[in-house]
C-alpha cells in the first residue's frame, strides 16, 4: 500500500482469489448508485458540484434527485440547478413529470424561480403565485 493510499485511507476492493478461482473483487458503483447511497446533506452537496457544472453528463443524477429523492433539500437543490441545463432536451418533460408526481408548493420558491429563470413563466406569473 502506497503512502498516499495509507493517508487517504484508500481500501483495496480485491480480496485474495477464491478456491474456486472466481475473481472476487467487488463490483464498482456507478454514479448514481453512489449518490442514492450517501446520505441527504452529501446528497444536497453533490447536486450543487453537479448542478453548477451544466455538464450534460450530471442531468442524469439531477433528473433522478428531482423526481425520487425523499429529502427536499435534495430536490429544491436540483431545481435550483437546472438552469444551467437549458439546451437538455429532458428539461421540460422532468418538470411536467415533477408537476404530475407530487405537490409542487412543498418546493416553493425554488420551483418557480426555475420557472421564471427559464422563461416558462413571466415575473407577473411569479408575483401571483406567492400573493
Amino acid at each position: 500500500m502506497s503512502i498516499l493510499k495509507k493517508i487517504f485511507g484508500i481500501k483495496n476492493t480485491e480480496t485474495a482469489p477464491s478456491k474456486t478461482g472466481l475473481n472476487t473483487k467487488k463490483p464498482e458503483l456507478t454514479g448514481l448508485e453512489k449518490f442514492k447511497s450517501k446520505n441527504a446533506d452529501n446528497r444536497i452537496k453533490n447536486i450543487m458540484i453537479l448542478g453548477d457544472t451544466g455538464n450534460p453528463k450530471a442531468f442524469e443524477i439531477l433528473e433522478y434527485a428531482i423526481l425520487n429523492d425523499n429529502d427536499s433539500g435534495v430536490v429544491m437543490a436540483g431545481l435550483k440547478r437546472l438552469t444551467n441545463f437549458k439546451e437538455n432536451e429532458r428539461l421540460l418533460p422532468l418538470l411536467e413529470k415533477l408537476k404530475s408526481k407530487t405537490d409542487v408548493k412543498k418546493y416553493e420558491p425554488y420551483y418557480s424561480m426555475t420557472l421564471l429563470n427559464l422563461g416558462l413563466i413571466n415575473e407577473n406569473e411569479f408575483n401571483k403565485i406567492f400573493d
